[in-house]
């Protein structure tokens, strides 16, 4: 079973009740579910259930009905349920399921096939993930891939969302064994890439964009993520190539305009850049890298300072995680002597401690400001981290005269 054989190895089935032992009442009611005869499916789930609170196969096809017949809310407390009951003996719901299914399907005896109950599972995990989810829906998909651990389909769909997840290890196992089995399946090289562009293996990411790409052209994600890929790689006109290729397939994607801002501004054509940025926010106003973009572009421009300031103050309000925005919003704010700039810097240096002249920035404000001992602090760092920075040092002989260090 592949990777998969110490999540879902037959060690844990040892000592199972035989199907004969079991009696056929859940075979016979996955039968009538795999028919579409959900109603009376759930009602002999639901008899099994109540004899033996332990019967876990009974509990999740009976959650899986009662999704598919709109009772989201009350499947969900069953699965999460089903999930606590299960992890208190040590195991996990997604083990447990699919070793029980797993030994039940493979007796001789049992007509229905494992395609047919992979695909109830996965229509299950599709619901949730859906309705957002996305943390019950990967235990839908482990269980599938564990009935099913060499189809492709379903390894993606795993992986996808264990990408979502940010389990991003777990992830790339599942991708990667998802592609041995089907090296040209779209949604496992595009979401491979994209994964990979996350983790910053750009070069990486851009090798499996090339191939996605070639598979589906017409894909508007996979056109501009491929693009922003290139774009880190500084590889500009063939990221601009990809991005208006995606912009002729969406007209409307905001997320194309803001590369396509960002392309612009590299080539320094910044009124391009600005009409891009300005689009993405009248398509969607709480996008945070055109705020960013938008502010770059206008400062380029040599656009209003209190604009240029609101701009990039609604960047952080919309997105406080992007750390050359509350940098560029710093530099503003220290350019008026306002002491709020010291915040931003701070944050900044927390969110992203390599953005070039940070350090150097921060110790001279501080200096600026009157605070010596951090403006000390940070640009002996800044010094330590790039001794040939002559601006650096010379900041930092000011810094140790006034404060009659030797």
């Amino acid at each position: 079973m592949g990777i998969f054989s110490k999540v879902f190895g037959r060690d844990a089935a040892q000592g199972k009740v035989p199907v004969q032992q079991k009696g056929m009442n859940f075979i016979t009611a996955l039968s009538m579910h795999v028919r579409g005869e959900l109603e009376p499916a759930l009602s002999a789930y639901t008899g099994m259930a109540e004899k033996d609170t332990n019967d876990f196969l009974a509990l999740f096809f009976a959650a899986a009905i009662k999704a598919e017949t709109g009772k989201l809310e009350e499947a969900v407390q069953g699965l999460r349920a089903l999930s606590g009951q299960i992890s208190e003996t040590g195991e996990s719901i997604s083990r447990v399921v699919a070793v029980e299914l797993c030994d039940l399907l493979r007796d001789d005896s049992v007509t229905v096939k494992i395609p047919a109950v992979t695909d109830l599972v996965v229509s299950f995990g599709d619901l949730l993930k859906k309705e957002g989810l996305t943390r019950e829906s990967a235990v839908c998909f482990e269980i599938a891939t564990g009935l099913a651990p060499d189809n492709a389909h379903v390894l993606h769909k795993l992986g996808d969302t264990l990408h979502d997840l940010r389990a991003y290890d777990y992830a790339e196992s599942v991708l990667q064994e998802a592609l041995k089995h089907a090296p040209y399946h779209f949604g496992a090289l595009y979401t491979y890439a994209v994964l990979l562009q996350d983790l910053g293996r750009n070069d990486e990411a851009i090798t499996y964009y090339e191939k996605a790409v070639k598979l589906v052209p017409t894909h508007v994600g996979c056109q501009n993520n491929f693009g922003a890929a290139l774009l880190r790689a500084n590889r500009i006109d063939e990221a601009l190539e990809h991005c208006n290729t995606a912009l002729e397939l969406d007209p409307n994607a905001p997320l194309v305009k803001i590369n396509l801002g960002y392309i612009h501004l590299l080539k320094q054509d910044y009124t391009a850049a600005r009409n891009n940025f300005r689009d993405a926010l009248a398509l969607n106003d709480k996008l945070a890298p055109a705020y960013y973009g938008l502010a770059s572009a206008e400062q380029a421009l040599g656009g209003d300072v209190k604009r240029i300031q609101e701009l990039y103050e609604k960047a952080v309000e919309t997105n406080p995680s992007i750390a050359e925005a509350h940098y560029a919003l710093a530099n503003i704010l220290a350019s008026q002597n306002d002491q709020q700039a010291l915040s931003h810097y701070a944050t900044a240096l927390q969110l992203n401690s390599s953005l070039p002249n940070l350090r150097r920035d921060f110790g001279y404000t501080c200096l600026q400001l009157g605070r010596r001992e951090e403006a000390l602090e940070q640009l002996k760092l800044a010094v330590m981290l790039n001794p040939d920075d002559p601006v650096a040092r010379d900041l930092l002989a000011q810094a140790q005269g006034a404060s009659g260090e030797a």
